[in-house]
């Protein structure tokens, strides 16, 4: 199933893998806790190796790469610890003891690995081993002739993990359609389009490298704490990060406290901790297309730049620049102004669908406003986290953003398809086992006795289908009480009414008796 390009070695292991695939082996959960134990085993060996490697690369300053190793083994972490042999070893009995397994699910059998330059290690690390951990064989296609990372992992990986099941791939990117067709894609490169939302199966996990990341400040922001946090997003990583903001729309009336702000917090981080060299050229390549477009901007007097080798801060002075709407790559921060909130969220830059991430710095109120009416993959309010600058882009799914899918961009049921098993009757009283008892036996029929001894006719299902709905007004968890809306304000009315008169009725009895008490005294006493 391989093309005639490929090599003799890249032809066989194909082949290795596809037989595992078919016959299973990945689906038992000793071998998926075998698998991940030699993954975190063989990378805790290679950590010095592994970070060396990737501030060698030129794409992290010693920090950032050991920030980025410790998520990357977290991730690995955190997908062992989600396989429970206990739950596993009883759903998979489930049917054979009588009952339903409805959230049954298998791996899609083959995954195709392709990973981004950003924090390249997290990038491979984490949808690897939630492949595994959903029961996947993993083709990893590395760049071992370019990335001292990639060559570090080729070699370790290659000898620790199963031949038959995973396989490293430093040839051209894997072409052969067939293959293509039967596996699952993750892609972070952007090297391939987006699959359709109608497709009946998503045979990919595209990571969006276009889609836009937008910061909106407000004047009720906490002006120092916005500018530290979108400052260091925007410029760590070398600002590579597909999660940092491409644009701050900030209130005019704060616009000058910002900008003074940002300027402080970005000199102090550099002046912390100098790039290497090697640091230097990577970023510097990576920008260069946002370079261009700044320095096109000045010359049509659409934008000013402030700052220094390291960084450059953008006043937009023109809207309709192309900055304005461009996927900022390097340490460039475009800062707009604009008039309110609702500017903010319906200008166009704002309004764009959907955005990648939205960060909002405002009160409660404010930061409220702003998230509902700006079209966002995920909002953030008054914060960016870390964890969420490092890998990359969230596939594009139609799946609901989990905790998973947001702190390691992937979850395992996105390597996994559903296979429910069902074995148990429908539930007496259900819509089911009332449609099953009125055909029962007779096809039909204008009456049928359901097994249960009760009569379900034509006329008493209708009526069971043409119950009116529950008012709107009445809480979900009384809809099924039997209590109707007027009823329950019969109650409510009563129950106000009596609070109101019992006490008069109370008092009045207290006081006519103390009278009473009071007159029978004076008559004694006479």
């Amino acid at each position: 199933m391989t093309t005639s390009t490929s090599s003799p070695e890249t032809a066989t292991a194909m082949e290795r893998l596809e037989a595992a695939a078919v016959d299973g082996r990945t689906e038992n959960i000793r071998y998926r806790q075998q698998q991940l134990q030699t993954l975190h085993q063989t990378l805790t060996a290679e950590a010095s190796a592994i970070c060396s490697a990737l501030s060698q690369d030129g794409r992290s300053l010693s920090a950032e790469a050991e920030t980025e190793f410790y998520l990357g083994m977290e991730a690995v972490r955190h997908f062992y610890d989600a396989l429970d042999f206990d739950r596993e070893l009883e759903n998979e009995y489930r049917v054979a003891n009588g009952k339903d397994n409805p959230g049954r699910r298998v791996g899609v059998g083959m995954v195709v690995i392709r990973p981004t330059d950003h924090s390249r290690f997290y990038s491979i690390v984490t949808p690897l081993a939630a492949a595994i951990s959903a029961g996947n064989c993993v083709v990893l296609e590395l760049q071992e002739s370019l990335s001292q990372v990639d060559s570090v992992l080729r070699s370790s990986l290659t000898k620790a993990m199963d031949i038959n099941t995973f396989y490293s791939n430093t040839e051209n990117m894997i072409s052969d359609k067939s293959f293509l067709d039967a596996a699952l894609l993750v892609d972070q490169t952007g090297s391939v389009s987006p699959p359709s939302t109608a497709s009946p199966i998503q045979q990919q996990l595209v990571s969006s490298t276009t889609a836009r990341v937008v910061a909106v400040v407000d004047r009720t922001a906490d002006i120092e704490a916005a500018a530290q946090a979108i400052t260091r997003a925007r410029f760590i990583f070398g600002g590579t990060s597909p999660y940092a903001p491409d644009l701050v729309l900030v209130n005019e009336f704060v616009k000058a406290r910002f900008f003074e702000a940002c300027s402080r917090h970005a000199t102090m981080a550099f002046a912390s901790e100098r790039e290497s060299a090697a640091t230097k050229k990577v970023v510097g390549d990576q920008s260069e297309a946002t370079r261009r477009a700044v320095v096109e901007a000045e010359t049509k007097s659409q934008v000013t730049s402030f700052g220094s080798s390291e960084f450059k801060l953008v006043d937009i002075l023109d809207k309709n620049s192309p900055i304005m709407t461009m996927k900022i790559t390097g340490r460039y921060l475009p800062i707009a102004t604009c008039s309110g909130l609702v500017d903010a969220a319906f200008t166009p830059q704002g309004s764009e669908t959907p955005l990648l991430a939205g960060y909002f710095f405002a009160d409660p109120r404010a930061a409220k406003y702003l998230a509902q009416h700006v079209a966002c993959a995920v909002s953030f309010i008054n914060r960016i986290p870390i964890q969420l600058l490092v890998g990359p882009a969230a596939p594009i799914t139609t799946a609901t953003h989990t905790p998973d899918h947001l702190h390691h961009r992937y979850t395992r049921d996105m390597f996994s398809l559903p296979r429910p098993q069902f074995v148990e009757p429908p539930a007496a009283g259900s819509p089911s086992r009332a449609a099953d008892d009125l055909l029962h036996l007779n096809g039909g029929a204008s009456w049928s006795e359901a097994p249960n001894g009760k009569i379900v006719t034509t006329k008493n299902i209708r009526a069971l289908a043409v119950r009116p709905l529950a008012p709107s007004g009445l809480p979900a968890k009384n809809r099924n009480t039997g209590i109707g809306f007027f009823d329950s304000g019969f109650f409510i009315g009563a129950g106000i009414g009596l609070s109101v008169v019992l006490p008069a009725l109370g008092w009045g009895s207290y006081a006519l008796a103390r009278k009473g008490f009071e007159y029978a005294i004076r008559l004694k006493n006479h």
